[in-house]
């Protein structure tokens, strides 16, 4: 698996002002998107990408509403049947 687009979840975790263990439980929680390969965690650079455009990124209530963003925008659209 190329993990070429995601960022390890430590260098995530120093960007985001956060230990990796929170990002976890973010994760557990549905307010962050992340990639498991051979139980390393990753997260999506384009994730970080919005976190850093928006006017807050470093806080808690800020994610939640990047994530939905994120998920939303992310989401495999289902084709009519």
């Amino acid at each position: 698996m190329s993990t070429s687009g995601l960022a390890p979840i430590a260098d995530a975790a120093e960007r985001l002002g956060r230990s990796p263990w929170t990002l976890k439980r973010w994760h557990r929680k549905g307010h962050l998107p992340v990639v498991i390969a051979e139980r390393q965690w990753f997260v999506p650079e384009s994730f970080l990408a919005m976190v850093a455009a928006s006017p807050q990124p470093k806080q808690a209530g800020m994610l939640e509403d990047i994530a939905a963003d994120w998920f939303a925008a992310h989401s495999a659209k289902q084709p009519a049947a």
